[in-house]
């Protein structure tokens, strides 16, 4: 059989995950939230210091530390849902090293070496494109094949629900894997939800009656205009209050200042777009404001946070929540999409 163009290319180890962008975009939410978090919690505290005279235990120490915990749990252990802590131990963990970034590259080891933000910054915005590089592109017959037995893995397990089922169906498909191991995976897909599922959690319990409620809120017609009037009026706050920051003193002069009013008027901007392509397409419309939220998230707070840190603190747990709430009612209109196709 003759191989595929990104087969010949792509190594064995590089084939993807269907859910690697919202791990990856878990990975670097957590990774901002928890560099600012640290730097609240030293202030609140007072900068205290875990060691003597002699020896300080840094806070990279205990970054490396859950990093590697992350490693040891993603090398050793199968459960469909080990990718999930992986990447918010790992986030976490990387957070609380990059943090610790300016004593690193300054002679003096000077952790409130100022240009430390602006590197933090350059370093997430390159994470986000190397990820979104690794995300794009059609996946391959082998990429469909995986990710099918990975689903079968979470029904073995009673842990695959319709949704899930029918998208590893609809990836299997679009990639065509070939052969009779193909067959037969593509068998027991089908026969999938015969497995006996496992009771639910109480907090999955929770969680399927908040997405139901979205799927009940979401059949009134005035739900695309409630959506957009809120996520309008969110991206306006936003801008302004980093306008209002930004003007408080000597005007727009550091880098910082000019950074969160550029970042903050993109995010803006994608969230715009969003509420524009509402009424056409809602997951559409959804995607663009997640692309809004997560530029607000390790953007426009981390620029803001270096700026006014109660500011960027409370601006970064207005967006944490809403970026929550956004990436639910995302699944349930997975969800809805799933149960039309199978009436």
């Amino acid at each position: 059989m003759a191989r595929t163009h990104r087969q010949r290319l792509g190594p064995r180890f590089a084939l993807r995950s269907a859910d690697l962008g919202r791990r990856l975009d878990t990975f670097l939410v957590v990774a901002v939230a928890a560099v600012l978090g640290n730097r609240v919690f030293l202030v609140i505290t007072g900068y205290p210091q875990l060691g003597n005279g002699t020896l300080h235990i840094s806070h990279a120490i205990w970054g490396a530390l859950m990093m590697a915990i992350a490693i040891i749990l993603s090398v050793s252990f199968l459960g469909p849902y080990t990718r999930v802590i992986v990447a918010f131990l790992g986030g976490a963990g990387f957070g609380w090293f990059i943090d610790e970034l300016g004593k690193f590259i300054t002679r003096d080891v000077n952790y409130f070496f100022r240009p430390t933000f602006a590197l933090i910054y350059f370093t997430f915005i390159a994470m986000y494109l190397a990820f979104r590089t690794i995300e794009r592109g059609d996946f391959g017959p082998e990429e469909g094949m995986l990710n099918a037995l990975e689903a079968l893995k979470a029904a073995s397990l009673g842990q695959l629900d319709e949704p899930g089922r029918r998208a590893a169906l609809e990836l299997f498909d679009s990639t065509h894997p070939v052969g009779p191991f193909a067959v037969k995976v593509r068998a027991l897909l089908d026969d999938a939800p015969a497995l006996p599922p496992r009771e639910p959690s109480f907090l999955s319990r929770q969680t399927q009656a908040m997405r139901a409620r979205y799927l009940a809120i979401t059949d009134h017609p005035k739900f695309p205009t409630a959506v957009d009037v809120l996520f309008i009026a969110f991206a306006a706050v936003v801008v302004l209050d980093v306008i209002t920051l930004d003007l408080d003193g000597p005007g727009i002069v550091t880098f910082a200042e000019r950074a969160s009013l550029v970042s903050s008027l993109i995010a803006a901007t994608f969230i715009v777009i969003g509420a524009l392509l509402l009424h056409h397409s809602r997951p559409e419309a959804y995607r663009w404001f997640d692309r809004g939220l997560l530029v607000q998230i390790f953007v426009v707070q981390i620029f803001v946070f270096a700026e006014e840190q109660l500011a960027g603190t409370i601006g970064l747990i207005v967006a944490l929540v809403a970026w929550s709430l956004l990436r639910s009612a995302m699944r349930a209109e997975r969800d809805r999409a799933a149960m039309a196709a199978v009436t």
